[in-house]
């Protein structure tokens, strides 16, 4: 009896570890933590290896332009570039990362912005359910999000 709980143990460890050249791919929502607003947003991740992955997000930001009771609002258009750095615990995945986004503004011009992120993939096989805090430091932006997404 020990011996198939050792087996299952180790198989289902096995079955959560990354490949070099696995790809993730998904869907988020959440909103600005010091603004009204809220986001939703696509993503992908190349993972190099188990603890390196690069990746790019874009998605669609809709923020109050003054306070919540605002009826004028910035819709912009980031698209992001993340290179990140992942823990190898099997069935959660923390991760820490820099980037930077180039954000579209409906009525404002084009800029760039320097990104900060961390959070974590809660892994089931080779789906997953991912919680994310982003820093974008040019808008002074703190994004948190969560969503799903698959590996393979």
């Amino acid at each position: 009896m020990k011996t198939i709980i050792a087996l299952l143990i180790t198989l289902a460890l096995a079955t959560n570890a990354l490949a070099a050249d696995s790809l993730g791919i998904g869907i988020r929502g959440g909103a600005a933590t010091n603004r009204s607003s809220n986001f939703t947003e696509a993503f992908a991740d190349l993972y190099l290896n188990r603890l390196v992955s690069i990746g790019a997000t874009a998605a669609y930001v809709m923020l109050d332009k003054d306070n919540a009771r605002s009826i004028r609002r910035d819709e912009s258009l980031p698209i992001t570039a993340l290179f990140k750095i992942h823990a190898p615990i099997p069935f959660f995945q923390p991760y820490a990362g820099l980037g930077a986004a180039l954000v579209f503004h409906d009525k404002r011009g084009t800029k760039g912005t320097p990104v900060a992120l961390a959070g974590g993939d809660l892994l089931f096989g080779p789906f997953f359910v991912n919680v994310e805090y982003r820093r974008q430091f040019d808008d002074e932006l703190n994004f948190l999000g969560g969503g799903v997404g698959v590996r393979f």
